[in-house]
């Protein structure tokens, strides 16, 4: 197998999906990461990625890897033909250039996500930022703003926009107060957006007011994503200066959730945030 494997843009949330597959057969066979490793003359990191869905596989491999699970032929076809459509190239690949590559595996889920559900403390959610406000943003961290670089960047956020559009998953975000107060960029022009897409069908907006008090997120702004065909999320994604993790194990994603939908109930409901948002308009 080769280690650059993954370095193919497929689709995250097949690959996710066969990963985990892949996962059940060595457990159910009764081999370790390290034996499949030594079978394919890989890492134990790699096939670690692999499971988690984080490392492409080719379907040569998914088969060498059913012979030392010791899988019968249908499902083996079934897997192959997984593999190869878990390598499809994704719509979001021609902006590489655009972002680092542990915010491309964020769009990568978000892609296909069927509820994404976010709080964020300090800035208003990147998908529903006007031009100005984002320019504003980049502007705290550097000098000079590049303009081909910026228009890029927000051509693909348009696009990342329309594909939501299209899909319309279940958008569940909360703004702490501070992000709508905080003058950043054209502040009139950005709460005005803010109300409009308060109307959206898919769109739960609420904003969690400074009266609320202390709340289950101050230490740190997150997202949770959920799958299709999933009951729960199956990640916390935690965003960082320089990169991001993800949360997968049970008891993180069962704390996360429960923070979640704590601070939905101390924040304002989507009427009342959409009244406060036109009276900071207003004001």
């Amino acid at each position: 197998m080769n280690e650059t494997d993954d370095l193919t843009p497929g689709s995250l949330v097949r690959r996710w999906r066969l990963g985990k597959q892949l996962r059940e057969l060595r457990e159910a066979a009764g081999k370790t990461q390290d034996d499949a490793a030594e079978y394919l003359g890989v890492r134990r990191p790699t096939i670690s990625r692999i499971e988690n869905g984080r490392h492409s596989i080719l379907p040569k491999n998914v088969r060498f890897l059913c012979q030392l699970y010791d899988i019968g032929a249908p499902r083996v076809d079934t897997l192959m033909r997984q593999a190869e459509e878990s390598n499809e190239r994704g719509w979001w690949v021609s902006h590489s250039d655009t972002m680092p590559d542990w915010h491309e595996t964020y769009v990568g889920f978000e892609a296909d996500a069927k509820a994404i559900s976010v709080y964020e403390s300090e800035l208003v959610y990147g998908l529903l930022q006007v031009p100005s406000y984002t320019r504003a943003v980049r502007s705290a961290f550097t000098d000079v703003v590049d303009e081909g670089t910026l228009e890029k960047f927000l051509a693909f956020r348009h696009e990342r926009q329309q594909h939501l559009d299209t899909r319309q998953p279940d958008l569940h975000i909360i703004l702490n107060e501070t992000a709508v107060r905080r003058p950043v960029g054209d502040m009139r022009e950005q709460l005005q957006h803010l109300v409009k897409v308060s109307e959206w069908n898919y769109l739960t907006l609420q904003i969690l007011p400074f009266a609320a008090g202390p709340h289950p997120g101050m230490t740190n702004p997150f997202s949770l994503l959920t799958l299709p065909d999933e009951s729960a999320p199956n990640f916390v994604y935690l965003e960082h200066a320089d990169g991001a993790i993800y949360l997968e194990r049970p008891a993180d994603l069962t704390l996360y959730a429960a923070n979640f939908q704590r601070m939905s109930e101390q924040a304002l409901s989507p009427d009342d945030t959409r009244a406060f948002l036109t009276s900071l308009v207003d004001g």
